[in-house]
């Protein structure tokens, strides 16, 4: 069986403006140019800060008629998805970008300023890290006095963690409308992990389950900076400890619907070696909240491809033998759906460091979110996810090529 995987065309980044002036299809005319009655969704990997690249690359989407039928996020994903999933379409970007200008800080008071030289981005770099460390992040955490020092203490499950992240609740409910996400406009799907039993857990709104903020935040429950989450008596942790990309949770559902599925990764599992010992650390973090995503993308890939082989052939079998019940229950493994996922990949920034899913300074904030924008956005301009697939082919991965 052979394996595809489709880059857009090499082409210069294109600016906002030059997106907006090419007349691109909205969402709603290019799905109905290659699918009939498909999902589309967004598939939101968590990463702290990082997520405000999820944040502008939705707003890319979003610009010419985003109109998502589920999410799946988890950790920072989770609370982008709940924003979008919890509010109606006109309010999504404001919404994200207001949740995005609430967590932000102005950056290091401690340092006079230097602009930007390349000397100074260590010191810089170093006392965002302490503000943060030392102060936590308005509106999502805050410290615990004296959890640093006796790491042994007994305490309960709610506060084994160095943060107290009770801000996060009043400020998920600022952002998103809950009887709006729960009546099922957008599905949503936000993963956490059991804490005492070590499974995976969905919380889903299309299951009857009724999301709140706490939901979200057990998602995002990352040990041990943050505390776990208890709900209906079980406490959970994020679910990037099992799982930070949760394509697998699309994949297994999609595999008899046509879907057009939006992957934005904050995790790139390619980068250049490193060349220090600070710079190995970024690349293992790097390596290990990618999750072996490419590997669960292959493996779906190569089954939903052998789907389409069996339909094919089933199609091929004389008539007379067509009633058989075992051929009847071989061809039923086949199927016609098809699959395209258009993944984005947040490049690294010059000035990351191992600690970069904490540096919520606002001018970095805003140049995630912008490069989001404009990936979506160059996305959108290809369009390589237009094209009808091949009769072989049930599954293509379309990424961005290197700028």
């Amino acid at each position: 069986m052979r394996r595809r995987t489709a880059t857009f065309p090499k082409d210069r980044c294109a600016t906002r403006t030059e997106i907006g002036n090419n007349r691109l299809p909205s969402f709603s005319e290019s799905v109905a140019s290659i699918m009939s009655k498909p999902q589309v969704v967004l598939v939101l990997q968590g990463g702290g800060a990082l997520g405000a690249y999820q944040g502008g690359a939705f707003s890319g989407l979003a610009q010419f008629g985003s109109e998502i039928d589920w999410v799946v996020g988890t950790s920072i994903g989770a609370i982008n998805g709940a924003i979008i999933a919890g509010n109606p379409p006109g309010a999504r970007v404001a919404q994200l970008k207001g949740f995005w200008d609430h967590v932000a800080s102005d950056g290091p008071a401690l340092l006079p300023h230097f602009g930007t030289a390349d000397w100074l981005r260590p010191w810089t770099n170093a006392t965002r890290t302490l503000e943060t460390l030392s102060q936590g992040v308005p509106g999502f955490f805050r410290p615990r006095p004296g959890a640093i020092w006796d790491l042994g203490r007994a305490v309960r499950p709610s506060d084994a963690s160095f943060y107290d992240t009770s801000p996060l609740e009043a400020t998920l409910n600022q952002f998103v409308d809950f009887d709006y996400l729960n009546a099922g406009h957008v599905r949503l799907t936000v993963c956490a992990v059991n804490v005492v039993t070590g499974e995976f857990k969905r919380f889903d709104n299309s299951d009857g389950t009724r999301i709140t903020a706490r939901h979200v935040m057990a998602s995002g429950a990352l040990p041990p900076g943050f505390p776990p989450v208890e709900i209906d008596g079980a406490v959970y942790w994020d679910g990037g400890i099992y799982s930070n990309t949760p394509i697998d949770i699309v994949l297994d559902d999609a595999e008899r619907r046509d879907t057009l599925c939006f992957m934005v990764d904050l995790w790139d599992p390619t980068e250049i070696a490193p060349t220090s010992i600070a710079a190995a650390m970024t690349r293992q973090k790097d390596i290990q909240y990618a999750s072996r995503s490419r590997e669960h993308l292959e493996d779906h890939r190569t089954m939903q491809n052998l789907r389409h082989a069996i339909r094919a052939l089933s199609g091929r079998i004389p008539a007379d033998l067509q009633a058989s019940p075992e051929l009847r229950r071989l061809a039923a493994l086949g199927c016609e759906s098809t699959i395209n996922i258009v993944r984005l990949i947040m490049k690294a920034m010059p000035e990351d460091d191992y600690l970069k899913d904490i540096d919520f300074s606002r001018a970095t904030l805003a140049a995630r979110w912008e490069a989001g924008h404009r990936d979506a956005g160059r996305a959108l301009h290809h369009k390589s996810w237009l094209k009808p697939l091949p009769p072989h082919l049930g599954m293509v991965i379309h990424e961005l090529p290197q700028e």
